[in-house]
């Protein structure tokens, strides 16, 4: 922090309604004589910013137990109503800010109770221009942006899920038939071979062979680069608060670059895959056979890899404008085997994305076989 420069804070009349008194000269409204309200203090903006000569800072201001009248850190009796001031609380204070944030009595008083809220371990609602300190960095607002835009894209945004929610929502029921059975399953061939790949050069395995170095850039780091200040308000408690330069270190990225390794190795790789396919649910489902050359370790050699297998039954709609449409379903075998050619199902169709829920699919209540 820099040398501080002390300014009177303002504050507004709530009965008499006269505006911009000064937080330490005016202790009442100089119009209509009401004592001056402490969680009323606002900060001034540039132009009307009234500093302090001299000022000895004894504490912030005692708020009286009996009468609730700010009295100065020094007294010892309340000014107000005599009584004493023995173990009064100071008054609240704001909450720092920076310098060009629009002030006001009812961002004064959002301000005190959010600090409230805070206080019983909730989470005040986010201020719409808040310059205060969030993590050690001071947050700039962004410049306000017109209406007709914040319009234009909440329109968009809620316009775009409203049309995902109807798409989703909106369903009629269809009549289907089952088109065909398809089935397919397939067993990976793994081949031991040379493979290129790459690594950084202190992970690369101990076989790799045939290696090439290229200097890339493996990660960033931050590195300071002069600071960024900006001027900050800080109530007192006593009628005036303190302006002083914030700094903080700026940094920017940069790259770090180390040895990348292209090279080959012999490992197991991908070669092929053998596959079995077949229609309709009359033959069971088969495994491949497949054809390898088994051995151990050496190049060359073949070794059986993943299996994977697919069920898919084709339904075409058997009514309405649609009449013919065809939907998929990739499901378990035993439930591919259930859908019975002879036999309607119902579905929910999206009226607007036109496809079906394949776990909506029932059998159709009007007819079972035609």
């Amino acid at each position: 922090m820099a040398e501080e420069k002390i300014y009177e804070m303002l504050w507004d009349c709530e009965f008499c309604s006269s505006k911009k008194l000064l937080g330490k000269t005016h202790r009442h409204c100089p119009n209509c004589g009401a004592t001056q309200d402490p969680t009323r203090r606002y900060f001034p903006s540039d132009s009307e910013k009234v500093a302090v000569q001299d000022h000895v800072y004894f504490g912030a201001d005692k708020v009286c137990t009996f009468c609730s009248t700010p009295n100065g850190a020094k007294a010892v009796f309340c000014g107000n109503c005599g009584g004493s001031l023995e173990g009064a609380k100071d008054v609240s204070r704001r909450t720092d800010q920076g310098v060009g944030v629009e002030d006001s009595v009812q961002v004064a008083k959002q301000d005190f109770e959010n600090q409230k809220i805070i206080s019983e371990g909730g989470t005040p609602p986010p201020a719409q221009e808040d310059l205060a300190f969030k993590d050690s960095k001071f947050i700039k607002p962004h410049p306000k942006t017109p209406k007709w835009v914040l319009w234009t894209l909440g329109s968009i945004l809620f316009g775009t899920i409203g049309f995902i929610c109807v798409g989703v929502l909106w369903t009629e029921k269809v009549t289907l038939k089952v088109a065909k059975h398809e089935w397919s399953r397939s067993i990976d061939i793994e081949r031991f071979k040379p493979v290129s790949d790459s690594s950084w050069c202190d992970s690369m395995p101990s076989n790799a062979y045939s290696v090439s170095r290229r200097s890339e850039v493996r990660s960033h780091r931050q590195v300071a680069d002069g600071q960024e200040c900006h001027t900050v308000r800080s109530d007192k408690g006593d009628g005036t608060y303190s302006e002083s330069e914030s700094c903080s270190t700026k940094y920017r990225s940069e790259p770090v670059y180390d040895s990348k390794c292209y090279y080959t190795v012999d490992k197991w790789a991908f070669e092929r895959a053998s596959t079995a396919k077949g229609v309709g649910i009359a033959e069971e489902p088969y495994w491949p056979v497949p054809q390898y050359q088994s051995c151990s370790g050496s190049i060359g050699c073949e070794r059986l890899g993943a299996k994977k297998e697919s069920y898919i039954v084709h339904f075409e709609e058997e009514s309405g404008e649609t009449k013919g449409e065809k939907h998929d379903c990739d499901l378990d075998q035993a439930k591919w085997k259930q859908y019975n050619p002879k036999t309607l199902y119902q579905s929910d169709k999206s009226v607007i994305f036109n496809y079906i829920t394949c776990d909506s699919i029932v059998e159709s209540e009007s007819i079972q076989e035609y």
